[in-house]
């Protein structure tokens, strides 16, 4: 009989709380949490399948050296000295713009990304690469320009919305959303609630709608354009809210006058009065929105973006109680980037700029392959498969050939670790410490540090160790004095870290040169007291938190702290007093602690970071950019080539346990995930039957793939999952769907990709 412990699900940004029963250092039964804050007792099947995730013939123990065409292993010493040789020849040789991060986010684990961005910042580099640049770039730059800052994004008031609109996405399927089964049935159930579903295709979540508005595919940026229009030539629009809180709305008007209501509709398909009842929805109802990839990574992904905020403002729900809010977190997400700022760098081939300190993935391929002086010649990876992940598969692989020094941390020998000239063996978040920055339990704020499970294995390490052994290694952590480590070990011994942080401070006054540095000291120094660099930094992430000082975390039942009375008289100390005692609760509970509850109708005020605090709808790369998005043009736009008459969607959400985290094909060995989905009507055209291979072609590739005819498919589409081709003890697995995506494929404004719209044909093979 195995003990049973709480954990988070490591699979995706929901991360549910799990009990696993542990038995020989091995899991060998999962359930959901009951006691969870964040998922009560719900899970999916991804997070019932963590042991074939953490348990399979892939995973990586110890560190290994590329030699000739094979590696070998090695000692951590002799890979951390030969890495930082190589990396510092070559920054000598070439400059900082010669060096990139990749990786580091998994949906449910943020930590090592701390770490890696302090080693850029050390190297003196701004190229990040992580999947937030595949699928949020869009998003979070259209917020930040509508409300001032990338780090905010709006999702729905779940619990007070009378309306959840969910556009692009089948969260009933993908999880996308707390609890999310649970949730989307009972508000399709309340009959004074509804759920509209936007999607071209009927997926199990548009099977539960109230209302489904199947726009064509590729239209979704015109069809708002409509529904904008539409609304505000019949008057419906919130006249109140709009002289609240917009900005320029006279400035934005110009952009919906004049625009051919009926033949815009036509082309996406969407009948008038179907259009007109959406719209009336819309202006007399609370409604909150769930955006996701379809939205996010098809056609004028960016304006998409953009126009759904600015609908939501135009309807007055744009941060307001039941309407499109803001989830606070714990921790900031990351820097909101100014892209018209000359300091900031832009891609050297693609001329691309960050969003929140992101540059787009998409171009990584045209990055990597290019011949020019400054281009990029190092890369540090962490817990990514970017041969897998981004696009263009067969460009990136290209590229990773022609590094200079290629290094890997994580737990499989992933397509990319394969490329790697060191690969380093990391663990799961089931082995070690680690946090996730996103929320799904507004207006709470909950905080989970969670805790390993299992037992050393191997010579694994948490990857935020391996991130800061070489950053130690490379010579960038300063000579700290001992008194910092004793202070550090007597605040762990005492449980009491503010002498620890006190000391710091006073450390940090003498070398102001060092405070950059700030974060690696902290992983450095109380990190070894604590055992792990992650809990230091939840300590320091609360210590800072962007909650202290607003009332949320007095709202969730903290006080002023009983110790350090002296300090409770200096706010800002008093605060931090505060978080220390929240960080004390984070370490002691493992299911998690409501550290804040958001007041909402302080959403609007706290979100808005504008002087004016008003919604700024207009910006000029928007104003040239949405007056080409006509029925005229569209309708030429989206016309099928004769030799590409099928598009294609790369990615597929589907029930049977696998994305790019779960290699591991144990998952689904009752089910044939690996096909491209047809309408019955497409295939029968195609003269195609269940299961008959076919051959898909795209502009950038082609693979061979079964097929699966399903009435979910909407006519012209054909969908194919984007979690294969994975290389799984000794066998190939499927084959990779970004094999057929091109890294020019993407959004004129951000970069983000059009994995959701990539032109195809499909042929049987013979035989």
């Amino acid at each position: 009989m195995g003990v049973w412990k709480k954990t988070q699900c490591n699979m995706c940004g929901m991360s549910c709380g799990l009990e696993m029963e542990v038995e020989n250092n091995q899991i060998i039964n999962v359930r959901p949490d009951p006691d969870s804050l964040r998922s009560m007792d719900y899970c999916c099947r991804k997070g019932r399948a963590a042991k074939y995730y953490v348990h399979n013939a892939d995973r990586l123990d110890y560190p290994l050296k590329k030699v000739g065409d094979h590696f070998e292993r090695i000692s951590w010493e002799q890979a951390y000295e030969e890495i930082a040789k190589k990396t510092k020849k070559i920054l000598k040789e070439h400059g900082p713009r010669s060096f990139a991060t990749c990786g580091c986010t998994l949906a449910s684990a943020q930590s090592e990304s701390v770490i890696a961005k302090a080693l850029n910042t050390a190297v003196g580099s701004q190229y990040i690469y992580n999947p937030i640049g595949v699928e949020f770039g869009g998003n979070w730059w259209s917020h930040g320009r509508i409300l001032g800052d990338q780090r905010f994004f709006t999702e729905p008031d779940e619990g007070n919305t009378e309306v959840l609109i969910i556009w692009g996405c089948n969260s009933y399927v993908s999880h996308q959303m707390g609890q999310a089964r649970r949730l989307i049935r009972n508000i399709s159930e309340d009959t004074e609630r509804m759920v509209i579903v936007v999607d071209p295709r009927m997926s199990e979540t548009a099977r539960m709608a109230d209302m489904h508005l199947m726009v064509k595919q590729g239209t979704d940026s015109l069809f708002l354009r409509a529904l904008i229009a539409l609304i505000l030539k019949k008057g419906w629009e919130n006249k109140q809210y709009i002289s609240k809180y917009v900005a320029d709305f006279e400035k934005v008007k110009p952009w919906f006058e004049e625009v051919d209501i009926e033949a815009s509709l036509e082309v996406c398909q969407i009948p008038i009065e179907t259009a007109v009842r959406f719209a009336r929805i819309l202006t007399t109802k609370k409604w909150g929105c769930h955006q996701d990839l379809g939205l996010f990574m098809g056609r004028h992904n960016t304006l998409n973006s953009y126009l759904v905020v600015t609908l939501s403002a135009i309807c007055g729900t744009l941060l307001m109680p039941g309407g499109c809010i803001i989830q606070d977190g714990f921790t900031n997400r990351g820097p909101n980037t100014d892209e018209t700022d000359p300091s900031v760098w832009r891609t050297v081939e693609t001329n691309r700029f960050p969003v929140l300190g992101v540059y787009p993935a998409g171009c990584l391929a045209a990055e990597l392959n290019s011949k020019k002086e400054d281009r990029l010649r190092v890369m540090f990876m962490g817990m990514t498969n970017p041969v897998r992940s981004f696009p263009d598969s067969k460009a990136v692989t290209e590229g990773l050939k022609k590094l200079e020094l290629l290094v890997v941390i994580d737990c499989v020998m992933t397509e990319t670790a394969r490329e790697a000239d060191y690969v380093l063996p990391g663990k799961t978040g089931y082995e070690a410490y680690e946090f996730n920055v996103f929320q799904a339990t507004y207006p709470e704020v909950t905080c989970m540090l969670k805790h390993p499970v299992l037992e050393q294995i191997g010579e694994r390490k948490e990857d935020a160790l391996i991130w800061l052994e070489i950053y130690k290694a490379m010579g960038y952590m300063p000579d700290l004095p001992r008194s910092l480590y004793d202070a550090a070990k007597k605040a762990v011994e005492k449980n009491d870290r503010i002498p620890f942080f006190l000391k710091l401070f006073m450390y940090m006054l003498k070398n102001k040169d060092q405070f950059s540095k700030i974060i690696p000291i902290i992983c450095e120094t109380m990190g070894q007291a604590m055992g792990s660099p992650v809990r230091a930094l939840t300590w320091a992430a609360l210590l800072t938190s962007p909650l202290a000082g607003t009332g949320m975390v007095e709202r969730a039942g903290f006080g002023p702290s009983k110790k350090h009375k002296i300090l409770q008289l200096i706010p800002k100390f008093k605060d931090m007093c505060m978080m220390d005692e929240v960080f004390q609760q984070v370490d002691d509970k493992e299911d998690g602690v409501v550290c804040g509850i958001s007041d909402p109708k302080e959403c609007i005020t706290r979100h808005i970071l504008h002087e004016d605090k008003k919604a700024h709808l207009y910006c000029n790369e928007i104003d040239q950019y949405i007056k080409r998005i006509t029925p005229e043009e569209e309708r030429k736009a989206i016309e099928r080539e004769a030799e590409y008459p099928i598009i294609l969607c790369a990615g597929r959400h589907s029930d049977d346990g696998h994305n790019a985290t779960m290699r591991n094909p144990d998952t689904y060995r009752y089910r044939q995930p690996f096909t491209v989905a047809l309408n019955p009507e497409d295939a029968e055209q195609m003269n195609l039957t269940e299961g008959q291979k076919v051959k898909v072609t795209t502009k950038g590739g082609h693979m061979e793939v079964p097929v699966e005819i399903s009435w979910q498919v909407a006519r012209g589409q054909a969908l194919i999952p984007h979690h294969f081709g994975f290389q799984f003890n000794g066998r190939t697995v499927g084959t990779g769907v970004n094999e057929l995506t091109r890294w020019q494929d993407m959004d004129e404004i951000t970069g983000n990709p059009y994995f959701r719209y990539e032109p195809c044909r499909i042929e049987a093979l013979e035989g």
